[in-house]
């Protein structure tokens, strides 16, 4: 048995197949777009490596292609059978998360770090979970809880930068990236974390003059380089700079647009804000409507549902709006959390009223419900699109007093422009 970059060890007696494995796990937590290729150049030279089989289903997991994701689960899983404790535990975790039994992962993840905290592979794993769940006090504590035992990681401090910052600890936040981005510029997730850190702490002009150079040196990173050009573009907004914002809007998304789940919430909400700033956009949403009417019918993360809606209300294809609004509510009959009842159904026919115009609904639908928002998941910059709604609502409305109200509490969290002279522009 060999040890990984990490120091755990792996059932191989090829080092070069254990090396493709190593980059391929840097990559995944790097957010690099070969890692795939990498583990599966692992598993070509050692079929015996579990390990690497269950990365690339990691990947392609990621990637939405579930089908063959659980092919390479139930492959790594039998190739697991006579290896170690940890690596059958690393895959059988694995192997619930791409089967969609995300509550048994969570347990098997949570058991998997306390006896392998080093296994950050896991970790992000877990990460994302509670992330997509807006449990951020627990993304936190486990970040915390792990970062005694990977001192030494870059990745571990970027994960828990961006821990901190959604936290609500943003000076320590900021640190933490940065002295992840010292040891590694090439971590994605860190300059993630820098670019939140910054944004939230309404420091958007030194993020514009800050952030190309950090997003520079990482390479191959597929759609996670759009994200990262996304907070860019929300840094333009911030202070004032449309016309930029709507250029790199145009350029990033909007010549091919694009129907991964990552690129699609941006696209979208990027350009809602637009429309929240009283600026239409037309024809601009015909594509992403498209690419919504494909995607309506598959289960999925309400905050991708919320998004979609978003796209077919303002394309104005309500036919299929209202489909998604059906499939929802039978949806909503097996849902034992009240998430999709209680919030993502109200939330979209308000979205729904904004669309049509209607501020008043939109208001009744939607202030009940923002404190429950954050159960959708997402980060505070990207669930921001739903609490702005609102609050352009009662403007809109001509209700003063609550839009007034509203306003004090969006300012107070982090001042921008659109927001700093929305009063004056009361209609």
């Amino acid at each position: 048995m060999l040890a990984d970059g990490r120091g755990l060890g792996v059932t191989t007696t090829d080092r070069g197949a254990l090396d493709l494995y190593d980059l391929g796990a840097r990559g995944l937590l790097a957010w690099d777009a070969g890692a795939l290729e990498r583990f599966r150049a692992a598993a070509a030279r050692d079929e015996r490596l579990a390990l690497a089989r269950a990365g690339a289903a990691v990947c392609l997991f990621l990637d939405e292609r579930f089908q063959e994701a659980r092919a390479e689960a139930a492959g790594a899983r039998l190739a697991a059978e006579a290896q170690s404790a940890r690596e059958r535990g690393h895959v059988e975790a694995v192997a619930l998360l791409t089967g969609g039994k995300t509550t048994e992962a969570e347990a098997a993840m949570r058991a998997h770090l306390a006896a392998y905290p080093r296994d950050l592979v896991i970790l992000q794993r877990l990460y994302f979970i509670l992330f997509w769940q807006g449990r951020f006090a627990e993304l936190l504590a486990l970040t915390g809880d792990l970062a005694a035992a990977n001192a030494d990681d870059s990745f571990m401090l970027g994960l828990h930068a961006f821990a901190l910052e959604e936290g609500g600890r943003r000076a320590e936040a900021l640190r933490a990236a940065e002295a992840a981005l010292a040891r590694d510029a090439r971590d994605a997730w860190a300059v993630h974390a820098f670019a939140h850190a910054l944004y939230e702490t309404g420091r958007s002009e030194e993020g514009l003059a800050a952030l190309p150079a950090r997003v520079e040196p990482c390479v191959q990173l597929g759609w996670f380089r759009d994200h990262l050009l996304w907070h860019l573009a929300l840094m333009h907004l911030a202070c004032g700079g449309y016309d930029r914002a709507r250029a790199l809007a145009r350029e990033v998304f909007e010549l091919a647009p694009s129907s991964i789940a990552g690129d699609l919430h941006d696209s979208i909400s990027l350009l809602w804000r637009f429309e929240l700033y009283g600026r239409p956009q037309g024809g601009a949403w015909a594509p992403f409507a498209a690419i919504a009417r494909e995607r309506v019918r598959r289960p999925g993360l309400l905050y991708h549902a919320a998004h979609l809606a978003m796209a077919l209300a303002m394309a104005g294809d309500w036919a299929t709006a209202g489909e998604q609004l059906g499939l929802l509510r039978e949806r909503a009959a097996k849902d034992r959390s009240d998430l999709v009842a209680g919030v993502a159904i109200p939330l979209i026919e308000g979205l729904h009223a904004f669309a049509g115009g209607d501020y008043a609904r939109v208001i009744e639908r939607i202030e009940s419900l923002s404190p429950r928002i954050v159960e959708l998941g997402g980060s505070r910059a990207q669930r921001d699109v739903f609490h702005d709604t609102l609050l352009e609502a009662c403007f809109r409305a001509g209700d003063l007093e609550r839009g007034t109200r509203l306003l004090a509490a969006r300012l107070e969290m982090r001042a921008e422009h659109f927001w700093l002279h929305r009063a004056r522009r009361t209609r």
